[in-house]
């Protein structure tokens, strides 16, 4: 039995799984099959003769509208829309629609067909992912293979500010950092083929141009040539990271001082010792010296003396801590004694100039340790500068606001500033952020150990102030200090051809192991008028002051000796007379060595090696009860 095509063509249309209805130009139903009654759940009868708008979603009328329109117009043969109709009981049934136009012998528009495949399951699926992305905590995104966003979830605003239409109107590569995209590149290329990868990272560019870290997880649908990816915000613990390897970077700085520590204090008490009867020596010697050459080198003996002295004084000041004694000072006086140090070390093509206006403030501080911060940051200047140049000594009075202030726990108020001009080679902006690091030095080896700056910068802050720097490769290097200052006077600075501090025939028992410094300490103080006992050690110090404990009015005792050192020795003489007044010595003048001696009963510190002014000058304070 033969059958017409068009006979076939009813029973396709008829039979076809897939929902099929017509309608006339105007949009009326003329024919469905089965397949779209049972979708929308009505028989024939009542949709025939209906517009088709009558069980179309009135949000998706105008979709509908749009595609029909460029069907009738000849803009497109076909289309495919998916769009939503109302079902008999009232739900929502999503199709994607084939539409088709079946044209008349004139070619107008007869009969518009429309294919509708029931999609409603995977829609809600797409809207259940939806609702997942939009509620996700964590960043969501679809991407293409060609590398552009396809679908975003709101954490992706929240995060880095852009909206989802930014987000997937441009390659996703263009939100990396610039150093990360060639790494984001090659994994593109490993997930192509199909592998999942975990844990990658990258930074994406925020909208106000910050950038923040990503922590990606992918997987690559093949068959759709998609990648779905799961992404969560690491910038906070990339900071975190960073300061725990920070703090490991202390912790490894602290027990490398640590060490410094323990290595610098095994020799600075032995070294001092050795500085100590030269320092001494200089003041016995000057007073025999018949001419100006011969008080010129023991000036420069005296001033490399001291210069030693600076130099174990520097590694323990930052190693183990020296504590210095906080005096009103003024800035031309501290200077001076750094002039006549350093003007021996500048060569001639070395221009120094000094600017220091009238009526500068003065500032609370240790003489010694601020002239050690000065003395630094010229021999600094001074290498910066090996083909010659200027180096610029400055200062001012001025009120500082907190926005002025480069450090937060700074208080606003009135400062002395010293600056420190070079026109040397400058700094390279990626050592700026490490000039105070520890042993951190751009000099050769043996032109610099790394912790000049690093001790001034801990002197500077240890007096309340802050440093400042400014530099210019080819140009030069302005360091400036600022200290807090004070509405104290200077107190009057010494004049040194004034007389020694001289005693009145008081005894004085000196205490200490160095047979060289205890002859020369006996030296010095018969010179200056005292009667001397002597001890080598604390044991013998204890026996000589309960014999003449009557007569002695000072005691002068180191505190590294054997068989008894200073600190027991202070606490027995102390039992025998709480009164007596007690001058401790020591090599070692850490804080630590300090607070014990003064604990035990001393009353004054004397840190070696020191000068024949300075031991005169403590003793006769201590013996007229001056603290």
């Amino acid at each position: 039995m033969t059958v017409s095509s068009s006979d076939a063509l009813r029973q396709t249309f008829r039979d076809v799984a897939i929902g099929m209805v017509i309608t006339d130009a105007d949009g009326q139903i003329v024919q469905t099959n089965g397949a779209f009654c049972r979708l929308l759940g009505f028989d024939e009868t009542a949709l025939c003769g209906r517009a088709l708008t009558s069980v179309l979603h009135a949000d998706d009328q105008t979709l509908d509208a749009h595609a029909l329109h460029e069907l009738l117009s000849g803009v497109r043969s076909s289309d495919m829309v998916t769009t939503r109709f109302v079902h008999a009981d009232g739900r929502e049934i999503w199709g994607d629609v084939h539409l088709s136009v079946i044209r008349g012998d004139d070619g107008a528009p007869a009969y518009i067909v429309r294919m509708t495949e029931d999609v409603t399951a995977r829609q809600r699926a797409l809207d259940e992912r939806d609702r997942f992305f939009d509620l996700s905590l964590d960043m969501l995104s679809i991407a293409n293979y060609d590398g552009w966003f396809t679908h975003v979830n709101p954490a992706w605003t929240r995060c880095l500010g852009w909206t989802a239409e930014e987000l997937t109107s441009r390659p996703l590569i263009e939100f990396v950092h610039p150093d990360d995209r060639d790494a984001v590149l090659a994994d593109r290329k490993k997930i192509f083929p199909g592998q999942s990868m975990r844990d990658i990272e990258n930074r994406y560019r925020c909208k106000d141009g910050s950038y923040r870290w990503l922590s990606w997880s992918v997987h690559p649908q093949v068959d759709t040539r998609q990648v779905i990816g799961v992404v969560r915000d690491i910038t906070e613990k990339k900071r975190h990271e960073a300061e725990r390897r920070q703090l490991e970077a202390r912790v490894a700085r602290a027990q490398r001082m640590e060490g410094i520590g323990t290595l610098a204090g095994g020799i600075a008490h032995d070294l001092n010792n050795v500085l100590a009867p030269i320092m001494l020596s200089i003041e016995v010697l000057k007073a025999e010296a018949g001419f100006d050459a011969q008080r010129e080198v023991l000036d420069t003996i005296e001033a490399s003396a001291r210069r030693g002295a600076d130099m174990v004084r520097q590694v323990l000041s930052y190693a183990r801590g020296v504590e210095g004694l906080r005096v009103v000072l003024s800035l031309p006086v501290v200077l001076r004694d750094v002039l006549r140090l350093v003007s021996d070390r500048l060569t001639a093509s070395v221009e120094l100039h000094t600017s220091l206006p009238e009526h500068l403030w003065t500032f609370a501080g240790d003489s010694t340790q601020i002239q050690q911060v000065l003395l630094n940051l010229l021999l600094n200047a001074k290498d910066a500068m090996p083909e010659g140049g200027t180096i610029t000594i400055s200062a001012r009075n001025v009120e500082l606001r907190a926005a002025d202030i480069s450090e937060p726990e700074r208080s606003a108020g009135p400062y002395l500033q010293i600056e420190v001009r070079d026109t040397g080679h400058g700094i390279a902006p990626e050592h700026l952020d490490k000039i105070f690091d520890p042993f951190f030095t751009t000099k050769g080896i043996g032109e610099g150990s790394g912790l000049g700056l690093s001790t001034s910068h801990a002197i500077v802050r240890s007096h309340g102030g802050f440093f400042q720097v400014e530099s210019t490769p080819g140009i030069g290097t302005t360091f400036r200090v600022s200290l807090p200052a004070s509405t104290t006077p200077a107190a009057l600075a010494p004049d040194p051809a004034a007389t020694m501090p001289q005693g009145a025939d008081e005894c004085i028992l000196v205490i200490d192991d160095e047979d060289s410094i205890r002859r020369l300490l006996q030296t010095t103080l018969r010179r200056a008028g005292y009667r001397v006992l002597a001890a080598s050690n604390g044991s013998e110090g204890v026996v000589q002051f309960t014999a003449h404990r009557s007569d002695i009015a000072l005691v002068l005792t180191d505190l590294m000796m054997p068989v008894m050192d200073g600190i027991e020795a202070i606490r027995a003489i102390r039992a025998i007379d709480a009164t007596v007044r007690i001058v401790a010595m020591s090599g070692l003048a850490t804080t630590e060595r300090r607070h014990a001696a003064l604990r035990e009963g001393a009353t004054h510190f004397l840190a070696k090696p020191f000068s024949a002014d300075s031991l005169l000058t403590t003793v006769r304070t201590a013996i007229q009860g001056t603290p």
